[in-house]
């Protein structure tokens, strides 16, 4: 039977609806190329390239530092770290979560801890950027992941310069050290080029001049296929060569240094400053305890970061610049002048004999010598270090001269040395004591122990050290400093202090080096003496709450024309006379006596007190 003509217009029809949704597919489909390979050509075409295109990065040397004789303190040596790159975003291997087995055969291999192998993939799979698992790795575990590669996919070898320390923990504190990045920090300065895995300065002069020693990384375009394997260099791609940071050439020197490390080699805890007086250049700093800051550059353990950051004894805290501490005896040096600045006595001025303690509104006030000091004039009390003598000079002097002798000197302040979380140490004034006790409420009575450095009175083994050398100079004002010059920038100037020289008659200051000079030569600290050469100095012991007393030490030399002034502070250790005194002595020899004049090492400061009787203040 012949189809009906409705028949046949029904499937024409029909045919021509489906005809027209098929073309309308195609015209979708062929729509979507048109947008594929025209308008979103430079978007897909930018993706494809980062899914096999990768960057690498070749990081820059940090700069070299060297002491101003040109020795080599501190610089990048190659070394090999095993590290983990991510595969490209698009990969299906890209898993933040790694495999259990992935890890546990990777962490045996490179000998690293499994959970932070994990934690360093998972920030690497999350972040798209390239995590270090272990810094400077010997030959064979680097040679051994070499030859495992193919069965571990993401892990790879990459060679970046190492920091190193030449002389290991010698002069750490000054020199700081630098560590990787952690994951804040990576956040906060990624806009000025910082990534993980890059080594920051953390302290000392690798902090403060974190800009200057930190170089310009390069980079590199590489073909990865889809496990984000290396198959070859993008010939498209520019190479960028890594610039080394700038060289700083720094105030201390080597010699100096070596000397003070050797003389403090049996303290604990303590520190110890050698400044140039003519311009305040740090010659040397030793802080203890110690670490060594090569460990920091290869990463530490948490354990091994618990153990430095968290144990009593802190060695990673620079006593020279952020320990605090009275300043005993050492402090008659400023009461001194500011007695004779006032005219309320003059170096010939004798006051009541020393009986071996003093009363004061019903209370007795003891010297250090019990049995006393009899009858001394003003230079022979500070030969002879009498506290009796200086109880009455605070007395008559009063707070506010005393105050402002002291910050005219640079203490109660920071110092401005360019080296990171000074403390400013502190100098009380009536203003201070009204806020703390009440105005009014305090008593005359505190200007004894203020006279004689105790009380609320404190101050850092670096401001010691600007104390005698500004003394040593009659008074010329020093901002101390480390760094002198920085290669390949611009001329680099420390900034110059703004205290006003201070103001004392040629008489008050010949009395002060007189009387300093004294106290080496036949007063509290003879056992500073070295042969042949004149030293002026003052020694110090300062009552310490916590247990034994604190040993102090500051002098210049030599007295006739000053090229080093040191200070020593000594922790839970006895008199200073008996404990600091030597080393300075110690040191002196070193750096001025042929080898031959040259006395034996000093003994263990336990042993020297001993031995010595506890001599002197």
């Amino acid at each position: 039977m012949q189809p009906s003509n409705r028949d046949q217009r029904d499937k024409a029809q029909r045919f021509g609806v489906f005809a027209g949704a098929v073309v309308a597919g195609f015209g979708l489909v062929a729509i979507g190329l048109v947008r594929l390979q025209v308008a979103d050509h430079e978007r897909y075409l930018q993706l494809s390239k980062e899914n096999h295109v990768r960057p690498e990065i070749l990081r820059a040397p940090r700069g070299t530092i060297f002491d101003r004789n040109g020795q080599v303190l501190a610089d990048s040596a190659p070394s090999f770290s095993i590290v983990f790159r991510p595969f490209p975003a698009e990969s299906v291997g890209r898993d933040p979560s790694p495999d259990p087995e992935w890890v546990a055969r990777v962490s045996r291999l490179i000998e690293q801890d499994p959970a932070e192998v994990r934690r360093l993939v998972q920030s690497a799979n999350t972040s798209g950027q390239t995590a270090v698992l272990k810094r400077n790795v010997p030959f064979p575990i680097w040679s051994a992941v070499e030859e495992s590669k193919d069965e571990l996919p993401g892990v790879d070898v990459q060679r970046e310069p190492l920091r190193h320390y030449a002389y290991g923990n010698l002069a750490a504190h000054l020199l700081g050290y630098a560590g990787e990045i952690n994951e804040i920090e990576v956040d906060s300065l990624s806009s000025q080029g910082y990534r993980a895995g890059d080594l920051i300065g953390r302290t000392g002069v690798e902090r403060k001049f974190e800009d200057i020693l930190r170089g310009q990384d390069g980079a590199e375009y590489v073909v990865v296929n889809a496990a984000g394997k290396r198959v070859a260099t993008f010939k498209e791609g520019e190479r960028r060569e890594p610039v080394s940071g700038h060289d700083l050439v720094i105030t201390l020197d080597l010699k100096v240094q070596k000397a003070l490390e050797q003389a403090m080699a049996g303290v604990e805890r303590g520190a110890a400053v050698a400044m140039d007086p003519r311009d305040g250049g740090i010659l040397g700093l030793v802080s203890r305890p110690v670490y060594d800051p090569n460990e920091f550059s290869m990463g530490l353990s948490w354990d091994r970061w618990r153990e430095l950051s968290n144990g009593g004894t802190n060695p990673l805290l620079n006593r020279a610049i952020q320990g605090v501490y009275p300043p005993g005896s050492t402090f008659k040096v400023v009461t001194m002048l500011a007695a004779l600045r006032a005219g309320i006595a003059s170096p010939s001025t004798r006051l009541q004999p020393c009986s071996g303690r003093y009363n004061f509104g019903g209370r007795w006030f003891g010297c250090w010598k019990h049995a006393g000091h009899g009858s001394l004039n003003f230079v022979e009390a500070l030969e002879h270090s009498c506290d009796v003598y200086f109880y009455q000079i605070g007395l008559r002097l009063e707070l506010p001269r005393l105050e402002e002798t002291a910050r005219a000197l640079g203490l109660g302040d920071r110092t401005g040395i360019d080296l990171p979380q000074e403390k400013k140490g502190l100098i009380p004034s009536p203003a201070w004591y009204d806020k703390r006790w009440g105005a009014g409420r305090w008593r005359k009575g505190l200007l004894l122990n203020l006279a004689i450095g105790q009380g609320e009175i404190l101050v850092t083994p670096l401001q010691l050290a600007m104390l005698v050398s500004e003394a040593a100079m009659d008074g010329q004002p020093l901002r101390p400093h480390v760094v002198k010059q920085v290669r390949g920038a611009p001329e680099y100037h420390w900034q110059r202090p703004g205290r006003a020289r201070l103001a004392a008659s040629p008489t008050t200051w010949s009395a002060l080096h007189e009387a300093m000079e004294g106290v080496v030569s036949g007063g509290t600290a003879t056992l500073a003496r070295v042969p042949g050469l004149r030293i002026a100095g003052k020694t110090g012991t300062a009552q310490n709450p916590h247990g034994k007393d604190h040993a102090l030490f500051a002098c210049y030399a030599p007295a006739e024309n000053p090229q080093i002034a040191l200070a020593f502070v000594i922790e839970n250790s006895g008199h200073g006379g008996s404990i600091a005194a030597p080393m300075a002595a110690q040191v002196l020899s070193t750096l001025f006596l042929p080898d031959s004049l040259r006395p034996a090492a000093a003994r263990p400061p336990a042993v020297a007190d001993t031995a010595a009787g506890a001599r002197g203040d």
